[in-house]
């Protein structure tokens, strides 16, 4: 018997939920044959698998716009708006929670109402919703909060007569209501998503809870990962801020404690030089104590100056080629007498071979002297200290406790500057106390050494500035070796140009005795004690001073009629922060007028900022002077600017 299949058709019984296929079979003797097949598991499984297919489209489409999206805005409308058409629903909302405890409001992020719900039930229905939206939801209004509470979905078959509803979404429009938890990486729910259906089966039967739930979890790191952006943007503006204010406070401090400065120092030098007359030996003991207090408190305030700008990025390197065997000599001669008062003997070991390197020839040696100035201080009368400079490599600085963790090649050659001394040493447990800015290894109040706790941390800074850095060895009771790396490689860069190059010096016998004798120097300052310095200190050397009390009748008179050649100035000492009109201000007009442009200008100025130098410069001074003024400078630049 042959038999010949002829058609199969497919059934389901709704009753028993099962699917059967049957196939129709001709014979040979032209009958038929039924064969009945249950498949119900196949089918079954197909559909699970279309799905899983929708599921995985799903959320790989979410996934793919949520990912470049950055803002918060444009998280919440690409995710509202897929989520909306996916779940056909008449209205949806993304609400981000705000605040903490009691305090928080879920503000919505944003929302979307169906064409066909405002046609149904008009744009007065819509906008309350909208409005009561657009303020925040108050914690513990409405049924979001149990959300929010206990992370899990809720869903509302008949929200309008819900007791918790909030008054203005009891709508008779809104039916089948779900409000699914928007969580964060850690779990805390930071928001929620709310859809109203018009599918056929309720969302808590949809086989696409899961979708919805998945999609909540993506949302949650957009939006978290969005906000921390916002934050860190917030805190960068913030910190940008107290960085400005911190400069702008610092500039103010430099001129206010600077300008008193100034004549402590220079009325000190003048009594130190008895030109008012002679000092007893106990007056002189008086003047040189008020002097050097005066110096100790420069430095200070020269420090924390220093290490503000470094820490501020604002800091730059001066480089120019230096004679480092002459400059380790010159930083050694300056602490020679401390070291002297003490009797500590004072060696030193430095490479002649060296010849000229590219450095920071000022920071270099302010590096230096932090290292000589504590190893003096630290050494017992008696002690010894040793300073050494060569050519060292990076695989012996790998060797060294450094307070960093930056990367060493063991290759990279280094300028090696090494303090050693037989002092108090430190325990190795505060190594790590010693280069952080304020920091005192002693911090009690019986602690027998004075100091800030600044210059070892301005000298790691420094040495971080040219690319370096510093390392330290010690032995509590027997003494300290502390090492500044250069790295030499870092340092061949062109050389800085120095805007205000000093002329060659001048010899006395060239210029003549009486040579300033009749050179007439206008001196614009504010300040009384200053006033009165400066113009003892120029009359003392023979120079005809005027003063100028501030920029106001510095503007005056230079637009009078008045002031004829003769009584020009040869040269004008110029305040920069003067009331009325400031020193810039001036240096513009005078040297935009053909009648006082050739008048050389020294700006003179408390503010010792980066940039100052130059803004001055800028401006058109001939030289730049800080206070206080160095008044032995001030004479030979005089002498200089005026032969």
């Amino acid at each position: 018997m042959t038999l010949r299949k002829l058609r199969t058709h497919t059934t389901s019984n709704k009753l028993t939920g099962s699917a059967w296929e049957a196939y129709i079979s001709l014979t040979s003797e032209q009958g038929y044959i039924f064969t009945f097949r249950d498949v119900t598991e196949a089918q079954s499984f197909q559909t699970s698998i279309n799905a899983q297919v929708r599921r995985q489209a799903f959320i790989l489409g979410l996934m793919e716009r949520l990912q470049p999206a950055s803002q918060l805005q444009e998280i919440g409308e690409f995710a509202l708006s897929y989520l909306v058409q996916a779940m056909d629903a008449a209205f949806g909302d993304i609400k981000v929670i705000t605040g903490v405890g009691f305090n928080a409001v879920a503000q919505v992020l944003t929302n979307q109402v169906s064409a066909k719900f405002i046609a149904v039930y008009g744009e007065v229905a819509v906008g309350e919703m909208e409005t009561l939206l657009n303020t925040g939801i108050p914690y513990g209004q409405g049924l979001l909060w149990q959300v929010v509470t206990t992370g899990k979905p809720l869903f509302i078959d008949d929200y309008k007569n819900h007791p918790r509803a909030v008054p203005a979404f009891k709508n008779p429009g809104i039916g089948d209501l779900g409000i699914f938890p928007i969580p964060a990486a850690n779990g805390n729910i930071i928001g929620v998503l709310t859809l109203e259906s018009r599918g056929q089966k309720k969302l808590k039967d949809a086989p696409q809870q899961d979708m919805l739930l998945a999609a909540c979890r993506m949302m949650g790191v957009a939006i978290e990962r969005a906000q921390n952006q916002v934050r860190l943007s917030q805190i960068n503006q913030d910190l940008e801020q107290a960085s400005q204010l911190k400069s702008e406070f610092l500039t103010s401090m430099s001129h206010e404690l600077r300008t008193p400065l100034n004549s402590i120092l220079g009325f000190a030098n003048l009594l130190l030089q008895q030109v008012a007359g002679s000092l007893t030996a106990r007056q002189v003991k008086y003047t040189q104590i008020i002097a050097e207090s005066g110096q100790h408190l420069l430095q200070l305030i020269n420090d924390i100056l220093d290490l503000a700008k470094i820490e501020s990025g604002k800091a730059e390197l001066e480089l120019q080629s230096v004679a480092i065997a002459d400059l380790c000599t010159q930083c050694l001669e300056m602490v020679q007498h401390r070291a002297d008062k003490k009797r500590l003997l004072l060696s030193q070991e430095i490479d002649q071979n060296l010849g000229q390197l590219n450095l920071d020839e000022r920071r270099v040696r302010q590096m230096v002297i932090n290292l000589l100035s504590n190893a003096v201080k630290f050494t017992p009368e008696g002690g010894q200290i040793k300073f050494a400079c060569r050519i060292a490599y990076g695989s012996q600085l790998l060797e060294q406790f450094r307070p960093d963790c930056s990367p060493i090649n063991p290759s990279t050659p280094y300028l090696c500057l090494e303090v050693q001394d037989t002092g108090i040493g430190i325990a190795q447990e505060k190594w790590n106390l010693l280069f952080r800015p304020f920091q005192q290894v002693d911090a009690s109040l019986t602690r027998a050494h004075e100091g800030t706790g600044l210059g070892l941390a301005l000298t790691k800074r420094l040495a971080e500035l040219h690319g370096g850095t510093v390392s330290l060895d010690s032995v509590e009771h027997q003494g300290s070796i502390f090492r500044i790396w250069l790295p030499l490689t870092e340092m061949r860069q062109e050389l800085a140009k120095n805007l205000l190059r000093e002329p060659p010096a001048v010899k006395e016998n060239e210029l003549g005795a009486n040579a300033n004798s009749a050179k007439r120097i206008w001196v614009v300052e504010d300040q009384p004690y200053n006033q009165e310095l400066i113009i003892e200190v120029l009359e003392l050397e023979g120079y005809i001073v005027e003063l100028i009390p501030d920029g106001g009748v510095m503007m005056a008179a230079m637009q009078s009629t008045l002031t004829a050649p003769p009584l020009m100035p040869d040269l004008i000492l110029l305040d920069i922060q003067l009331p009325k009109v400031d020193g810039f201000e001036i240096v513009r007009h005078l040297k935009a007028s053909s009648q006082w442009k050739g008048i050389p200008v020294i700006a003179v100025t408390a503010m010792a900022m980066k940039g100052d130098r130059d803004r001055c410069l800028a401006a058109g001074a001939n030289a730049y002077m800080s206070k206080p003024l160095d008044l032995n400078l001030l004479k030979e630049t005089l002498r200089i600017m005026l032969p």
